[in-house]
Parts: structure tokens; C-alpha cells; sequence
């Protein structure tokens, strides 16, 4: 049997990530927005307390997509949708600070 090599890259943190996809620094920082506005809404979903259900009702959004936000996979979850959830556990969002 012939042995097959496999050719990956390691990408330890979004830069790297995004280097390794060939993305522009737009694509690169708005990757980096997303994960981070994913990382909070996970964090306060679980600091809420609040049930899956009460925050589908608080934030009219989808539960599967409420689900999905939970356990970390938002790929197919908008900034804007992740905002809501966040704003749903009763988190104020500030905004960037500008660079």
C-alpha cells in the first residue's frame, strides 16, 4: 500500500488563520469580531441563567440558531443575530473604541 503524505498548516490564533486563507485584512478583522462576539454570547448565555427558550423569546430569533450560538458553532450565524442574543442575556454591548 502507498503511504500518502499529508500536507496542512497549523494556524495557532486568527492571524495566522487568516494568513493561511489568503484573507484581506477586512475579511481578517471581521473574522476576528465574529469569533469574539461568539465567545460572549456563549459566555453570557451560560451567565444568564436564562433557558434556551426564554432567550428565543426575548431576542426573536430562530432556536436552532439560539442552539447553535450555545455550543460555540456560529458559522452560520450573522453579526447582527449574534448581537441580539447577547443583548437577549440583558449585556450591554459598548462599542469599538476607535484605533
Amino acid at each position: 500500500m502507498k503511504s500518502v503524505k499529508k500536507n496542512y498548516t497549523i494556524a495557532r490564533n486568527s492571524k495566522e488563520l487568516s494568513a493561511a486563507l489568503g484573507l484581506s485584512d477586512s475579511d481578517s478583522a471581521l473574522m476576528k469580531y465574529k469569533a469574539d462576539l461568539t465567545a460572549l454570547a456563549v459566555k453570557q448565555i451560560e451567565a444568564s441563567g436564562l433557558t434556551v427558550n426564554e432567550i428565543v423569546k426575548r431576542s426573536g430569533i430562530a432556536r436552532s440558531k439560539v442552539s447553535a450560538v450555545k455550543n460555540g458553532a456560529s458559522v452560520s450565524v450573522s453579526c447582527d443575530l449574534l448581537v441580539k442574543i447577547i443583548a437577549a442575556t440583558g449585556t450591554e454591548i459598548a462599542p469599538p473604541k476607535a484605533a
